[in-house]
């Protein structure tokens, strides 16, 4: 039993450090919503009440996200992100980011 806890806490520690280690910034926590552009393909999470979106290009948070999006589209997704930067904030750019966690999730249908 000992030894599993190890190889538990061990998989956790790696799996938080690979996280960290993409981060360009600290993993803060936005409420937003998650919109996939099919006309390019592109996933954005804009930061609800700035001015400020979250681009995201991995495989992992494009599977969080969507797990909750039916059929890859039609409705975004509105949540408590936790969202960690993986290049530094510049002022008028999207920030690329990876999604550490969702939560409150909330379908809207796109008009």
């Amino acid at each position: 039993m000992k030894r599993m806890r190890q190889v538990v806490v061990l998989c956790f520690v790696n799996l938080l450090f690979s996280v960290c280690a993409q981060s360009a910034e600290p993993c803060q926590e936005i409420h937003g919503r998650a919109t996939l552009y099919t006309g390019d393909g592109q996933l954005m999470i804009w930061n609800i009440g700035t001015h400020h979106e979250f681009w995201i290009l991995d495989d992992a948070s494009w599977d969080k996200i969507f797990k909750y999006i039916p059929n890859g589209g039609g409705k975004d997704l509105f949540a408590d992100f936790t969202v960690c930067p993986t290049k530094p904030f510049k002022k008028g750019a999207a920030q690329p980011a990876v999604v550490q966690s969702i939560r409150n999730p909330r379908l809207v249908t796109v008009r």
